[in-house]
């Protein structure tokens, strides 16, 4: 009933259509496709430049992570694209499922799983992202919503049944659709070389004791399936970086922004480069603050005021406050060493975010670059959400909160004030 709640209040909330059965995807919408289209012709450029490609000796390459090229390319043979029904039942449809399967482990309750899934789906930058990847499949969002599920089961294992292989295929499937998530293999490390020492729900009745430690070296221990993980995350982009662009280290991605000269990120990207402290004041001030723009605009001889969703980033403290747990919970939450390996992995991304050059505009009123990190700062906090009764009112009532804006507020282009 909890899966179900949580589908539910997905559907329910979430604008995009579901049912669109005559729905093609092509190069048009996702450039990936377009790469899993060539891969089957026997090559590896597109046959024409997008947005957002990379042109390498005159020829056009998709830059992006490969998850999404391969999954495509299963389905290009049969329906020359992707069809949108492909879309919601391969990429859209196990985000809340897998979010209910963490938050069921972290609080042991179906009541309280479904109530923090629902906050994760609809009450973060989830709702958004879904619903553009419903909308329009564009390789950005596709891309977001893969490395959302990877890491939903990683963490999964991380807090449950601490199943190392399959743990590794989550962190694969992120870090192969966002590049920065390669972080939680610090994460899975501790997990492979740990003993098993209990099942991470709540409920003592539900905990178990492993029989034997998961550090054996041997073929199939926890260590071999790390490193042999870390080798197919590092060596499949390094491979098509040396095939498309004739070095294993270049990713293309300076390269999709030839031709282009009236970009702000462009000419960010040519000055400071990828990544710099340069972008950190910017970057910290969308992704902590990024309050909506107020607009004062004359109607008829008279004076209207009107808020309107930030389009470079918006601050995910006041839209997901739930988070502030983190806070309350501090030393609690550093006081154990897995939760420490843990904050580790996000803390990396999270620096790195705020050195990029780019704030993931355009997003208007969300921070879609916050789902990699974000769903691991929820299963931390979780369990203390509910530990009390006046903190279960509280996280309702923020969970509420949350919910009302991505699915209610978010939504309207102009909320007028004045």
């Amino acid at each position: 009933m909890g899966a179900a709640a949580v589908l539910i209040a997905f559907v329910v909330l979430c604008q995009a259509r579901f049912w669109r059965p005559d729905e093609l995807f092509t190069i048009t919408e996702n450039i990936q496709i377009g790469e899993a289209q060539s891969w089957w012709m026997g090559r590896l450029d597109l046959p024409e430049r997008k947005w957002d490609s990379a042109l390498f000796k005159g020829r056009a390459y998709s830059h992006f992570p490969p998850m999404f090229s391969f999954i495509a390319a299963t389905a290009v043979p049969f329906f020359d694209g992707v069809p949108h029904w492909f879309i919601v039942l391969v990429i859209v449809l196990p985000v809340p499922l897998l979010a209910y399967a963490l938050f069921l482990r972290r609080t042991g309750s179906a009541a309280w799983g479904a109530v923090l899934a629902i906050g994760f789906v609809c009450g973060t930058s989830v709702l958004p992202v879904l619903d553009k990847t419903l909308r329009g499949s564009g390789p950005y969002f596709v891309n977001q919503t893969l490395a959302t599920a990877g890491i939903l089961l990683f963490l999964c294992e991380f807090f449950g049944r601490r199943r190392v292989w399959l743990a590794a295929v989550g962190v694969a499937t992120a870090a192969l659709s966002r590049q920065l998530s390669i972080a939680y293999l610090i994460p899975l490390g501790w997990l492979a070389l740990t003993p098993g020492d209990a099942d991470r729900n709540p409920k003592p009745e539900r905990k178990r004791r492993a029989k034997t430690p998961r550090w054996r070296l041997g073929f199939g221990g926890g260590a071999a399936v790390v490193l042999g993980m870390f080798l197919v995350v590092a060596a499949v982009p390094m491979t098509l970086n040396a095939l498309k662009f004739g070095h294993p280290l270049d990713s293309g991605y300076m390269r999709i922004y030839e031709g282009r000269e009236d970009d702000p990120f462009v000419r960010d990207a040519r000055a400071f480069g990828l990544f710099s402290p340069h972008y950190l004041a910017r970057n910290l001030r969308y992704a902590n603050i990024g309050v909506p723009e107020v607009h004062d605009i004359e109607m008829a001889g008279r004076r209207e005021v009107y808020l309107r969703p930030n389009p470079w980033g918006t601050g995910i403290w006041w839209t997901t406050p739930l988070l502030l747990f983190l806070f309350v919970d501090a030393r609690r939450l550093l006081g154990d060493r897995s939760n420490q390996v843990l904050l580790v992995a996000a803390g990396i991304i999270y620096l790195a975010l705020m050195l990029y050059h780019s704030t993931g505009y355009e997003q208007r009123g969300f921070n879609r670059y916050s789902l990699d990190y974000v769903p691991a700062l929820l299963a931390l906090i979780a369990p203390g959400c509910l530990e009390t009764l006046w903190r279960r009112w509280l996280t309702a009532g923020v969970v509420a909160w949350s919910v009302l804006y991505f699915a209610v507020l978010l939504p309207r282009p102009n909320i007028r004030i004045w």
